[in-house]
């Protein structure tokens, strides 16, 4: 499965990372996954193989990702992301499953409707 794994904690553990369990959990001493995030000052995480980076300075004045959540998610699309992991929608909204997999489609709906 290929999931985004939402990531609350603080800077700079970024927005998220995309993770493939079919593939090895580390290339070396790097993780094997995206990191996803957004501000005003793009960078290069050096424990991931790659970092994907959405400039505006809409959101980091805003101190959330609803400014450029149109293109995460199809970001997150594209790159072939099945389902959610959200530890925290996970209980207040409908569509995840047990363990707090959200499908793409359903975590997408939730955070455009924040993003209006």
């Amino acid at each position: 499965m290929k999931y985004f794994s939402l990531d609350y904690r603080s800077p700079p553990s970024g927005m998220g990372q995309i993770v493939d369990t079919e593939q090895p959990k580390k290339i070396g001493d790097k993780y094997n996954m995206i990191l996803v995030d957004y501000g005003n000052e793009s960078h290069e995480d050096p424990h991931y193989v790659e970092t994907k980076y959405f400039h505006s300075e809409q959101a980091a004045q805003e101190g959330w990702a609803g400014p450029v959540m149109t293109e995460v998610i199809q970001y997150l699309r594209d790159q072939g992301v099945t389902h959610v992991y959200d530890g925290e929608l996970k209980y207040d909204f409908t569509g995840a499953d047990e363990k707090g997999y959200f499908s793409i489609d359903r975590w997408a709906e939730i955070m455009m409707k924040f993003a209006a």
